[in-house]
């Protein structure tokens, strides 16, 4: 991807964040950007491809990501623990993704979308539920709790954090929360010592 991509890429999930995806228009981003709808072609071959486009883009950072947690020696919890938390400071950094990714309405217009969106969040399940499985044989994590619902518990109240974050204007500290809330949940889960 080159700059000028990335830079089209960015504005046009500002603008889908603060209008709507319906209301994204090659000549609305292209004014955005001081361009000629010509020259944002010459980029991407349509509205559908920049949105693929946007979805690769989240995809990359997802496994840039993951990438980086593999070349850790951090143990399965603290691995779940780094994911989340970069997501935290992901959106922290930039919430006009954060509204962009955890909105529906993108996925309502065409199935091509919703199943990019449901490659990715596959991915995101498989790793995070190998670790997840891992803690649990380690001894991290209670063994008699169904991994699955684990996922479903940790990812569950991280998307709902991130959605009361943006209904509330942002006016909290997501990363902090956030941990907060891991920390909680780690200390229900955690494998009982006797």
């Amino acid at each position: 991807m080159t700059e000028r991509q990335e830079e089209i890429i960015l504005t046009a999930i500002a603008l889908i964040a603060r209008e709507g995806y319906k209301n994204l228009t090659i000549k609305k981003l292209a004014s955005e950007l001081h361009l000629s709808e010509a020259a944002l072609y010459r980029h991407f071959v349509n509205k559908e491809d920049l949105i693929l486009n946007i979805m690769h883009y989240f995809e990359d950072i997802s496994q840039n990501v993951l990438q980086e947690i593999q070349n850790t020696n951090l143990n399965p919890l603290e691995k779940v623990h780094y994911f989340i938390m970069n997501r935290y400071e992901l959106f922290t950094s930039n919430p006009d993704l954060a509204q962009v990714m955890f909105s529906d309405e993108l996925f309502y217009y065409d199935p091509v979308f919703f199943k990019q969106f449901q490659k990715i969040s596959s991915n995101h399940r498989e790793v995070l539920l190998n670790f997840i499985e891992e803690a649990q044989k380690e001894g991290f994590i209670q063994s008699g709790i169904n991994s699955t619902k684990l996922f479903t518990i940790i990812i569950g109240s991280m998307r709902f954090l991130i959605t009361q974050w943006n209904l509330s204007g942002r006016k909290f500290d997501l990363v902090k929360e956030g941990d907060s809330l891991f920390q909680t949940i780690k200390n229900l889960i955690a494998e009982k010592k006797i």
